[in-house]
């Protein structure tokens, strides 16, 4: 019988070297779990800033075409929306601003008038010499504002009704107050006017809540033992025990309308979500320390409330920028 030598026999791994072949292993798994780590973290993250990224934007963008289309001079409202439907109180002027700060205080609505149909031309109706016609066919709403440019402010009024009359590209338009009936004399003998129709539009931050926050922005209104519903910008010195922050604010846009009997704003669209500024709007300064009204302060923040699987939340969105209008041609607002 043949005996194998010892010293060509298999050889295998000694205790010491499994330990540190077994130390190496783990120290590359680590590793490999930390990049893996890492890069859903900035996954993670990218998509939420994205996230919050579009949602200002898209809100932003809407607003900056219709700024720049407006036709009056925007005007900073305040909101109601203990009301129903939604209440935009008459425009307030912009109240004395922080001393170098041309963010404060600031407003939850902005609004002004957009072009909705024109030009188009008034005369009188020649089945019924008592009213007013315009060759528009019959593209209008109650609740638009009539403008003849021409004629000035007494004749821009708003429109309670309209009916086709005489064919289906005429509309027959009753104003507000009986005002039709100040048009119709000035129609004698043929006589016409250039028309437009405007639509009075908001952009308004509504649906958030706010909660207790020594960091936040915004404070009840009136006295603090009051527990008014209502919030506002807070003033400088207000105690931290008063202070609130707000989040999943919605921007929506409204226009006005007439239901028969009174005016009152309509909610067309959300525009963006997740806002966490409840007065975005203001008035910017001009180099007189007065308020610029050829712009519109815009100053958004927007988050992603969403948590990932690695709990990460958005870091917040800031859009801060000014808008001009750039044509006047209603007089009144």
């Amino acid at each position: 019988m043949k005996l194998q030598n010892p010293d060509t026999a298999p050889g295998g791994y000694t205790v010491a070297e499994m330990m540190i072949a077994g130390a190496i292993l783990v120290l590359l798994g680590l590793v490999f779990f930390r990049v893996l780590q890492s890069g859903l973290l900035l996954f993670s993250k990218n998509t939420a800033v994205n996230i919050a990224h579009e949602e200002a934007r898209d809100g932003v963008n809407r607003m900056v075409r219709d700024i720049h289309a407006a036709v009056s001079v925007p005007e900073l409202r305040n909101l109601d929306i203990t009301t129903s439907p939604i209440s935009l109180p008459t425009p307030a002027p912009s109240p004395t601003p922080v001393t170098g700060n041309a963010t404060a205080p600031m407003f939850a609505a902005v609004s002004f008038q957009n072009v909705a149909n024109g030009p188009n031309y008034i005369w009188k109706d020649p089945g019924n010499p008592s009213l007013i016609m315009i060759k528009d066919n019959y593209n209008v709403n109650a609740g638009q504002h009539l403008l003849i440019p021409f004629w000035g402010a007494l004749f821009e009024q708003d429109i309670t009704k309209a009916t086709a009359g005489g064919s289906a590209n005429h509309s027959n338009i009753f104003l507000q107050n009986g005002s039709d009936t100040n048009i119709n004399p000035r129609l004698q003998g043929g006589a016409y006017a250039i028309t437009y129709y405007t639509e009075r539009v908001a952009y308004a931050v509504m649906n958030g809540t706010f909660s207790a926050d020594v960091n936040g922005l915004y404070t009840t209104a009136g006295a603090w033992n009051t527990h008014s519903p209502n919030y506002v910008w807070a003033p400088p010195g207000t105690p931290n025990g008063h202070l609130f922050s707000y989040k999943d604010g919605e921007l929506h846009v409204l226009k006005q309308r007439y239901s028969g009997s009174s005016f009152y704003w309509q909610d067309i669209a959300v525009v963006a979500r997740n806002l966490t500024t409840a007065m975005p709007f203001y008035s910017p300064l001009n180099s007189g320390g007065g308020f610029n009204t050829k712009y519109v302060g815009i100053q958004v923040t927007t988050s992603d409330p969403k948590s990932s699987n690695r709990s990460f939340l958005a870091t917040n969105m800031i859009i801060n920028t000014t808008v001009d209008y750039r044509t006047a041609l209603a007089l009144t607002q």
